[in-house]
């Protein structure tokens, strides 16, 4: 449902896009995820210039927490995995695969998975098909999903069809992931936020065969194709990589802006035109996000928003 202007005043980053157009390009829109007043959970929020659309999780499902939602280049859908409890065993929890369209309001669902499992998504470029990792329920089973494998699969949002990537290795879910905008390659993190080694990994889409090209966190791919933005395995800087590994360069350095203690979080979201890059800046233990946003022409860095919720998607 479209968002009153008196709750949108109440979300400090929504209320300056809506207002004051601080954000977006043109015929663009900006995905966040918070709370808002009188509805339950923590929503999806999808805003531009001329108002504000509140993503809530399917009646009967409840959207779920701890990886990144997808925000389709056309800005009209939004990908998001939901929650729900297995009619033959309450106490056992199902997820399913999510698709919002803003335009007419509706809710469609794919797949059978664990609760729980389904990974970050990340939309092709012409926003036909969906990425994400993922274990499906292979039966009803009480060890059905200790043996279910997570596995990267990609979803054709016409046909419905769910297609397995032929890749080997494990990519860890809750971390963002990119799609190169020729469909040819993904790019994801290896490695859980608490292991000592997190690696940035290149898949082939067709044949499954990856590379290592650098070490660090929450890869995503700009619009361009010609650099993928990461974070450091500290999460203090944001680095830009060319997709073949080469051209390794930090273009934003919390250590050296602030005092303070500061991480990103969530990575890296890039603008539609791949000018700009906006971060998401966590400062200290708190629950306080500023987001800024990065001119990689100019290398200026302006504070878009203080103390509000992350942003997702552009």
């Amino acid at each position: 449902f479209a968002l009153p202007l008196a709750a949108l005043l109440m979300l400090p980053c929504a209320s300056q896009e809506r207002v004051k157009g601080t954000f977006t390009l043109p015929n663009s829109v900006l995905l966040f995820q918070t709370s808002v007043p009188g509805v339950p959970g923590e929503p999806l929020i999808a805003v531009s210039t001329t108002g504000a659309i509140v993503v809530q999780a399917k009646a009967g499902f409840w959207g779920q927490m701890g990886t990144v939602p997808a925000l389709a280049p056309g800005t009209d859908r939004v990908a998001w995995s939901l929650g729900l409890h297995d009619a033959s065993e309450p106490t056992r929890l199902r997820s399913v695969f999510g698709v919002y369209s803003l335009l007419d309001k509706t809710w469609t669902t794919y797949g059978d998975f664990c609760g729980g499992s389904i990974g970050s998504q990340v939309f092709s470029s012409d926003g036909s098909k969906i990425a994400f990792a993922a274990q499906s329920r292979l039966s009803s089973g009480h060890s059905d999903c200790i043996h279910s494998p997570l596995a990267l699969r990609i979803l054709d949002i016409a046909t419905g069809k769910l297609t397995l990537l032929p890749y080997n290795g494990r990519i860890f879910e809750s971390a963002r992931l990119g799609w190169s905008p020729d469909g040819k390659y993904l790019v994801g993190q290896i490695g859980a936020w608490v292991d000592p080694f997190k690696q940035i990994v290149v898949i082939d889409v067709e044949s499954g065969s990856s590379r290592i090209i650098a070490e660090g966190m929450n890869p995503s791919w700009s619009p361009k194709g010609d650099w993928i933005a990461y974070e450091d395995d500290k999460g203090l800087k944001c680095m830009l990589i060319h997709p073949d590994g080469t051209g390794a360069k930090a273009v934003l350095d919390l250590e050296k802006r602030f005092h303070g203690y500061r991480t990103f979080l969530q990575g890296a979201v890039w603008s539609p035109d791949g000018e700009k890059l906006l971060f998401n800046e966590q400062k200290g233990d708190s629950d306080g996000i500023d987001v800024t946003m990065l001119d990689l022409a100019s290398g200026k860095v302006t504070t878009k928003c203080r103390n509000g919720p992350a942003v997702l998607g552009w």
